[in-house]
């Protein structure tokens, strides 16, 4: 119940601020953007969330290749951590990826262990 409440909440503030002005904010949330998917129905609006959720999509798969590769030379414990979670955030953004994402997010899981 809570959460509903909250995501109401935010998508006033959202609305209140400009959905637009919302979206172009450089520090916006992936939340925040389902959000605004789950509750729009103008396709401008749609498609510049859309295009944005792609955006910090690649952010992070990239920075989670990057933090797997700077990792996959070290040993120790800490190391091994740094991998595992790379490769599980890797598998979670997998389905959003592009095509070129999704063959580097393969070669790193099919060679993972």
């Amino acid at each position: 119940m809570s959460s509903i409440l909250d995501d109401q909440l935010r998508l006033m503030a959202l609305k209140q601020y400009g959905l637009i002005e919302s979206i172009k904010t450089p520090d916006i949330s992936e939340a925040d953007l389902t959000l605004i998917l789950k509750n729009t129905e103008n396709e401008t609006i749609e498609q510049l969330a859309t295009e944005q959720l792609q955006h910090l999509n690649s952010q992070a798969i990239q920075n989670n290749l990057n933090l797997y590769h700077k990792f996959y030379d070290l040993n120790g414990m800490a190391a091994y951590r740094a991998r595992t979670q790379s490769v599980n955030e890797l598998k979670n953004r997998y389905k959003n990826a592009s095509p070129d994402e999704k063959v580097k997010i393969l070669d790193i899981l099919y060679n993972a262990n």
